[in-house]
């Protein structure tokens, strides 16, 4: 389906004859969702490059594979967004020692 009436169309083109080549072209070919692309993208490149961590130099993740855990990853999300919600400078009581952990975690590496 085009614009309005008229018929569009998608030529790919691609150097490389690897398996992970033809698995990134057999996927361009069977859907448009850009979703699906890009969790197809993401299973095949792995997690460890997501944030370009080769130019950037960010650590790989150390506890969670970002496509295989990717639920657990949404329900913490869930509740990190839930508790921000409620207490955006993380002052209440219950609070605090989450708060001292990204200090401690975070603060250091953005003063660097």
């Amino acid at each position: 389906m085009g614009r309005g009436e008229y018929q569009s169309y998608c030529i790919l083109k691609f150097e490389g004859r690897s398996d992970t080549v033809r698995k990134r072209m057999k996927v361009m070919c069977e859907t448009n969702d850009g979703f699906i692309i890009s969790e197809k993208d993401l299973e095949l490149r792995g997690a460890g490059d997501f944030f370009g961590t080769m130019q950037h130099g960010l650590p790989e993740f150390k506890i969670a594979n970002l496509f295989e855990d990717v639920e657990i990853l949404k329900m913490v999300q869930s509740v990190a967004m839930k508790i921000l919600s409620n207490d955006p400078k993380l002052e209440k009581k219950e609070n605090e020692l989450l708060k001292e952990l990204i200090k401690e975690k975070f603060v250091k590496r953005i003063e660097i």
